[in-house]
């Protein structure tokens, strides 16, 4: 399945997969773009603004390996919890970000 990064105003932020850059460009419309507004950056600002404008393009050979090592720990992990499931809508982020919504343990 095709990579893509998500732009916020031009700046790489996240690489997930999907069929085609026109269902890329639609899940990032309607999911995950909404999404992005629950997460901060480690300075505590927000990774999207909400008016910010949002591109999809193909991940270039760097993102795509980064994508690669992530979805390979998360699957450890899932094999590790006994999950042994993939992860659906595995996506990864190319900044250092935190859910604000999470609560720390």
């Amino acid at each position: 399945m095709p990579l893509f990064t998500l732009e916020i105003s031009g700046r790489p932020v996240l690489v997930f997969s999907e069929e085609d850059r026109g269902g890329a460009e639609e899940l990032v419309a309607s999911t995950i773009g909404p999404d992005l507004l629950d997460f901060e950056e480690e300075e505590g600002r927000p990774v999207w603004d909400g008016k910010e404008g949002l591109s999809v393009r193909d991940a270039d050979p760097g993102e795509a390996a980064r994508w690669e090592q992530g979805r390979a720990e998360a699957q450890q992990d899932a094999d590790a919890d006994n999950e042994g499931e993939e992860p659906d809508g595995f996506a990864v982020f190319l900044i250092e970000a935190v859910d604000a919504g999470a609560e720390e343990d």
